[in-house]
């Protein structure tokens, strides 16, 4: 259920502007997914996000990705010069739903999907 959960909270943050728990809670209840605020809050930690201005959106050193490029079930995250390790570092421990595992070089990571599905949502909650 909490991969399922999690899975839900990536797309309704790539889908949109979700502003608050409260927010998120409701989006999540119209996906069949009732929760708590409580437990939202805990989700919104686990994953990794935080809130901006314009809404919810993932730390994962987005600063330093250049590009996301989703090619069946992986995705191709371009980073600047040395950060791909950094970056595929804060995917791993972040163990978000959909993704199987990353293989980073010096500015590129791969990162492995069970389906092309997940691989089109990572990509879409990268781009946020």
């Amino acid at each position: 259920m909490k991969q399922k959960r999690h899975l839900a909270i990536l797309l309704a943050v790539s889908q949109g502007h979700v502003h608050t728990q409260q927010e998120l809670t409701e989006q999540l209840a119209k996906m069949g997914l009732e929760t708590t605020q409580a437990t939202v809050s805990r989700d919104i930690q686990e994953l990794g996000l935080v809130r901006t201005k314009t809404g919810y959106k993932p730390v994962l050193f987005t600063d330093y990705i250049l590009s996301v490029e989703s090619v069946e079930f992986l995705t191709v995250v371009k980073t600047a010069v040395g950060c791909a390790i950094l970056v595929a570092r804060a995917i791993d421990e972040r163990e978000l739903p959909g993704v199987t595992g990353t293989l980073a070089g010096d500015d590129t990571i791969i990162v492995f999907h069970p389906d092309s599905a997940s691989a089109n949502a990572f990509k879409r909650f990268l781009n946020g």
